[in-house]
Formats: structure tokens, sequence, C-alpha cells
């Protein structure tokens, strides 16, 4: 996987007698300039024209709109993961946009697996069928299938898009963020609906108890941010692999 997105390890001058810290982090410019310009070329293109077809005639209702859907596409065609993980998979539409970035990156073997719990849908039905022999579908509840052996034991990508709810998105987050590799990318849809988001990030910050900068060393992200509804945090990644 590409380690592109993990900060350079650099430390701060000190005095004598002054304990080692990391300098304030080097802004991910390359995240933000390369998910720009992958969503910018996504919207405009005729694939998302179609799709955007398809999610009108099927009914918009608990659908993502176009930005989140050029947003999801862009992350994943960022940060090129090989194993991706969804919940909310519904009739397929993010899995559509994650799908058609595995695609475009040529991540040939990429799988995502993609977990919907609602009987009464059409599962996955918006997804093409030259798109199809990536994904990998799931039926069940997510904290029943958690505990099977159908989702591997560490994944590179997770798209929470299920119950919205404050303590269901936690527990997500929570399991997923276990799975995930050095380097992986969490994301979330409809952060603005409760402060799950925001405080799961802030709750894997460390500060310095006397400089209240960024400890980097005892933080457990690179980055994060939001675009449109959608939420990303990049865990951090091992030194040793940089």
């Amino acid at each position: 996987m590409s380690q592109r997105h993990l900060l350079s390890r650099i430390w701060s001058p000190r005095g004598k007698g002054t304990p080692p810290l990391e300098s304030w982090p080097l802004p991910l410019y390359d995240v933000w300039d390369d998910v720009a310009s992958f969503a910018a070329e996504m919207r405009t293109s005729d694939f998302m024209a179609e799709m955007m077809r398809r999610r009108a005639a099927h009914g918009s209702h608990g659908l993502m709109a176009a930005l989140d859907c050029a947003t999801l596409y862009a992350l994943t065609r960022w940060h090129r993961p090989s194993v991706i993980v969804e919940t909310g998979g519904f009739v397929g539409l993010s899995a559509t946009f994650i799908l058609k970035a595995l695609a475009d990156a040529n991540m040939v073997n990429a799988r995502l697996y993609s977990i919907e719990s609602d009987e009464n849908c059409e599962h996955w039905a918006l997804v093409p069928d030259d798109l199809r022999h990536s994904l990998v579908p799931l039926r069940g509840r997510v904290e029943d299938i958690v505990r099977t052996e159908k989702l591997p034991a560490k994944i590179d990508m997770f798209l929470h898009d299920s119950g919205h709810t404050y303590w269901h998105m936690r527990g997500e987050f929570r399991e997923f963020w276990r799975r995930l590799s050095n380097g992986g990318l969490l994301v979330s849809h409809d952060v603005h609906m409760n402060a799950a988001f925001a405080k799961f990030v802030t709750e894997r910050y460390a500060h310095d108890k006397k400089t209240g900068l960024l400890d980097r060393s005892r933080s457990e992200h690179e980055e994060w941010g939001r675009w449109g509804y959608i939420g990303f945090t990049i865990k951090k990644g091992d030194p040793a692999n940089a």
C-alpha cells in the first residue's frame, strides 16, 4: 500500500536538559491535493452523471449525494486500499464509487466487504455489473458479523454508513479502528448527525503537558478532515515502514 500519506519524522532543536519532543507536524498537502483532484475529476465524469441518473430513478432517500460520492471515490482512489469493509451497503451507491476507484487505480485484487442488515431493500442493486467482481456482499447485523470469520482480521479502509446513532457509530469506529492496518483509512458518512466522529478523533490526540502542543509519539492518527458530510481519519503508520 502507498506510504505517501505518512509524515516525515523530524525533531525540533533541543536545549540542554530539554526532553525530546517532535516538532509541529508537516501538513499533508499531498492528501488534500490528490483528493481534491480526484474528486473534481469524478464530479464532471460521465460515470457520475450515469450514477446520479440511477440514484434519481431508484429514489434518493438514504443515498449519498454527488459531493459525498465524489469525496468517497477520491479518498479511495488516493489511498489505494486492498481490503475494505463498509457497513450500511444498502442498494450499493457507496460501494459503486469505492469499486470504481479501485478499478481506476488498477487494484484488481482488492476486495470490498459490504454489510447490509435491511432485508427489505434491493441489496446492491445500483452496482454496475462490470464492478461486481471485487464486491463481497454480506447480509446481517454488523455486531453479529464481526463475531464470525466472514471479515478479514486486518483491513486497509473502513466506511461507516449504517445506523447513525451516537453509540452505534462509536461502536463501529472502535471495532474497525482495531482492525485497520498502520496507515489505514477510517471514513464515515453523515458525521453531522451527532458528535461521535468528532469525539472519536479528539480522543486519539495526545498533547504535551508542558507546551500544550501535539505529541505525535502518543497520538493515534496522522491526519483527519471533513469534506461535505464525509469525515475521515488516517491511522498512524509504523515509523519502521515509513
